[in-house]
């Protein structure tokens, strides 16, 4: 038996048959997830929306910005020999350097973006709050190691892509916990984590992964693909000065787009993971909030709020 009030002991035709479907973050069934990460966007989209649109979109905007007027072409051009075309679409060797520093410096802050929307996503359903300064110094604190494994995820998706494809999708899928593992088990690989949660319940965990990745993959190279056919526009129509504005313009534009389902992934990944610990573990979204925290809450509680928070348990002697 458990303390934890979401149990549930005679649902024998679920996958686990452990919750009742009363958490806000551990569900059960495909249907309970899928409800329980919009209601994770309901309750959580203007304090995530804010963390995101500053760590996520505006880094983006910057590095889209940059990227595509250093490598725009200077003059129209028609594609009749591709290796004119990529030596005229290819920058220098500093804009080059310039360019990597920037990617790795948005990818970290990015990381420590989504930890630190994660974290307040998890802390919200447990009915407590972060400020965003609390949020952001959370994942700041965090994103130093996670930044690590991130690039580890990135090399073994590429490298899993440029060999057959199919090694490269199923990292995307085995890796795709990596924040909100990172975000409650501190002191463990994400990266191994993510694999470990992942393949816990392969089936069920692709069915609604798949989902994940597809929207994630579908928005980024939508967006991305428009943002640089606009820029190419741009420059071949206008001259120098006005078509960089514009695809400044054009590049905060496509970044807001990706708001609205990047809000949404980080809550289906959050609820994903709640539901693979919920198989294995008597936890609750109050039992997540205060894991990350660091703060146990006090003689196993499990209402809401979290230690140092209103609403939280008071403190036992």
């Amino acid at each position: 038996m458990s303390d934890d009030p979401y149990w549930n002991t005679g649902q024998a035709e679920e996958p686990s048959g452990r919750f009742s479907g009363g958490d806000p973050l551990v569900t059960d069934t495909f249907e309970g997830w899928w409800h329980a990460s919009f209601d994770t966007v309901q309750r959580s989209w203007r304090t995530v929306g804010l963390i995101l649109l500053i760590g996520v979109v505006l880094p983006r905007w910057v590095l889209g910005a940059y990227n595509n007027n250093v490598r725009a072409p200077e003059q129209d051009f028609v594609v009749t020999d591709w290796g004119t075309f990529v030596r005229e679409y290819t920058p220098g060797a500093l804009a080059g350097i310039i360019g990597l520093v920037l990617t790795l410096a948005v990818l970290y802050v990015s990381g420590a973006a989504v930890l630190a929307a994660v974290r307040t996503a998890a802390a919200e359903a447990a009915g407590g709050f972060l400020s965003l300064g609390e949020a952001f110094t959370f994942g700041f604190r965090r994103g130093g190691r996670f930044f690590l494994w991130l690039l580890l995820a990135w090399i073994t998706v590429a490298v899993g892509l440029v060999l057959c494809v199919l090694p490269g999708l199923w990292a995307i899928f085995a890796l795709s916990l990596m924040a909100p593992a990172a975000v409650f088990e501190a002191h463990r690989s994400p990266y191994a984590r993510s694999v470990q949660l992942t393949h816990s319940a392969f089936w069920p965990a692709l069915g609604r992964l798949c989902i994940v990745v597809l929207v994630a993959i579908a928005a980024n190279v939508i967006i991305a693909l428009v943002g640089l056919l606009l820029a190419g526009l741009w420059h071949a129509i206008f001259a120098g000065w006005l078509a960089a504005v514009l695809t400044v313009i054009t590049e905060a534009v496509m970044a807001l787009l990706l708001l609205a389902p990047m809000i949404w992934i980080a809550s289906a990944a959050l609820c994903t993971y709640s539901w693979l610990r919920g198989r294995a573990e008597s936890v609750s979204a109050t039992s997540l909030s205060a894991e990350a925290s660091g703060a146990a809450a006090p003689g196993g509680y499990t209402g809401p709020g979290e230690p140092g928070h209103p609403g939280s348990p008071s403190p036992t002697p």
